[in-house]
C-alpha cells in the first residue's frame, strides 16, 4: 500500500489523516511541515502590546482555528 501524496494535501485533510493513521510517522511529520510553514499570527513590540490588541490576536487565532 502506498501513502497519499501528502505535499497535495490541505492542512485540515492532513490533520484528519494523521488522526485516522497514529502510527503513519510521515504523515505527522509533513502535518508538523505544515504548521511550521504557517506564518506567525502577530509580531507585536512590548510598547505596542495593549487589551485592542490583544483582543485583534485572540480574534485571529480563533479565525484561523475555525473556532471565530
Amino acid at each position: 500500500m502506498s501513502s497519499p501524496d501528502f505535499s497535495i494535501m490541505s492542512e485540515a485533510e492532513l490533520r484528519a489523516y494523521v488522526l485516522k493513521h497514529r502510527q503513519d510517522k510521515a504523515a505527522f511529520e509533513a502535518y508538523l511541515d505544515k504548521v511550521h510553514e504557517r506564518p506567525p499570527i502577530a509580531i507585536i513590540e512590548p510598547e505596542d502590546w495593549n487589551e485592542e490588541r490583544m483582543e485583534q490576536v485572540l480574534d485571529e487565532i480563533k479565525r484561523r482555528s475555525g473556532h471565530g
